[in-house]
């Protein structure tokens, strides 16, 4: 009797198994680049961004050792070029990204 209570419990259990994940919630709707989040490959390879990025800061794109600094966001890049980088520059920028799809 126990024994087919437990397994009655097991087969109403297996349904719950059974169901699809819930999708995941998306904690930022649109904007799905940052000049605080975003390396500098990842906007230098979308054309939409690289445009921006041209735009603002045409000397860290074209600076020689850009290659070497793929993986560094903007913010990482102030400290080697603060007079390039600036926070009323990097405000500008951001407020592009958060509208691309």
């Amino acid at each position: 009797m126990k024994a087919a209570v437990i397994v009655l419990a097991l087969l109403a259990a297996v349904p719950a198994f059974a169901q699809a994940p819930a999708s995941p919630v998306q904690t930022a709707p649109s904007g799905r680049y940052s000049v605080q989040t975003s390396k500098l490959g990842e906007l230098a390879a979308n054309p939409a961004t690289k445009a921006i990025f041209l735009k603002y800061f045409p000397e860290v794109v074209n600076h020689p050792q850009f290659n070497e600094g793929l993986e560094l966001t903007l913010p990482d890049v102030v400290q080697y070029l603060p007079d390039v980088v600036t926070p009323e520059k990097l405000a500008a920028m951001d407020a592009e990204l958060k509208v691309l799809p």
